[in-house]
């Protein structure tokens, strides 16, 4: 069976319906392969995300619980938000780190802080991306600045917990998942 490749659409025109300090939403008119027209919504972010898991001398990884309002339930999650415009990707993922736990790398080097990789956050929506770090020595040096609706608490659980959490779904964050995903194919998991 020959299958021939998905194309990209063509987009006829883009209205902006709606923004926020958060997102913007756009309809676009776009053409589909087959000549038809559609329209279809999409997101557009206010920045790019960041997560960073992080690691204890005594390796123990350091999870936050918070309330989301978008799916009505606490969630784990990892520490993150948003980089800043035209801020490294790494200092803002270092930056949400501290704000939100206070707790930060002894030293920041290669063998203490390590890129993991980049996930859409859903690509059926739009560019929404979370880049993912992975921090080690994580130490407490400063009290939080959490943004005024952050209601946080902090975790530090062992490997073993987070990959059966995982496993299970009891963990469903995809900043999460993706970030056991990458340990996991790194072998530091």
């Amino acid at each position: 069976m020959s299958q021939t490749e998905p194309v990209p659409w063509k987009t006829l025109s883009s209205s902006r319906v709606f923004a926020n300090r958060w997102i913007g939403v756009v309809v676009d008119e776009v053409e589909l392969p087959d000549g038809q027209r559609y329209k279809y919504t999409r997101i557009e972010p206010a920045g790019v995300g960041v997560g960073v898991i992080g690691f204890n001398a005594a390796g123990e990884i350091l999870l936050e619980r918070e309330y989301r309002h978008g799916v009505g339930e606490v969630v784990w999650q990892v520490p993150g938000g948003l980089a800043a415009p035209g801020e490294e990707l790494q200092a803002a993922g270092l930056r949400e780190l501290q704000e939100e736990t206070g707790y930060a790398p002894a030293i920041v080097n290669d063998d203490t802080v390590a890129y993991l990789g980049m996930v859409w956050d859903n690509p059926g929506f739009g560019v929404a991306c979370s880049h993912l770090y992975r921090v080690r020595g994580l130490e407490l040096t400063a009290d939080t600045a959490r943004d005024h609706s952050e209601f946080v608490t902090l975790h530090w659980v062992s490997p073993a917990w987070l990959k059966e959490a995982v496993r299970s779904g009891e963990i469903k964050d995809r900043v999460v998942v993706a970030a056991v995903a990458y340990l996991l194919l790194r072998g530091e998991l």
